[in-house]
Order: structure tokens, then sequence, then C-alpha cells
């Protein structure tokens, strides 16, 4: 007779461990990190405007293509959403 309150043996408690890691570290890499320019190492401001502000293109993007584009150098075009900062110019 098997008793029901016997514990998993840690056998079949890796597959689980395992999942979960797997799970967590797909969530990490989903974090949204705002990437000004696109991708790390880019220029784009753009000149003064006639209300004296500079525009930045920037992308919300998933963090572990943040890391892709910084060990690549290039831009890696997923991304959550874009647009543009503006930012006062002194």
């Amino acid at each position: 007779m098997v008793n029901p309150a016997q514990p998993r043996s840690a056998v079949t408690r890796i597959p689980l461990i395992v999942g979960v890691a797997v799970v967590a570290l797909l969530a990490v890499l989903a974090v949204p990190i705002k990437q000004r320019c696109g991708a790390p190492g880019y220029s784009c401001a753009s000149t003064l405007d006639t209300d004296g502000n500079i525009h930045y293109y920037y992308e919300v993007e998933p963090a572990g293509v943040y890391l892709a584009e910084i060990v690549t150098g290039a831009n890696i075009t997923l991304f959550y959403s874009s647009g543009e900062d503006l930012v006062r110019a002194r």
C-alpha cells in the first residue's frame, strides 16, 4: 500500500525546478528597458527645434534584446514600443 503523504523523491522534483528556473529566466529577459537611440552607442539627437528642445528617438525593448545589441553592436529591431523624448536645451 502506498502512503499518500510520502514525500516526492528528488528525481521527480528536478523537472519542476528546471521548469521554474527556465520560466524565471525568460521573465527576466523580457523585462522592458528604455533604450535611447535604439541601440547602445548610437547617436540620434536632432538639432534644436523652435521651442529649444532636442528630440531623441527611443525604443522600449526586452532586456534580452538589449544584451544581444551590446554583444553584437547592431540594432535589433525587436521592441515593445518606440517614440521621441523631448529634452529642454540649457
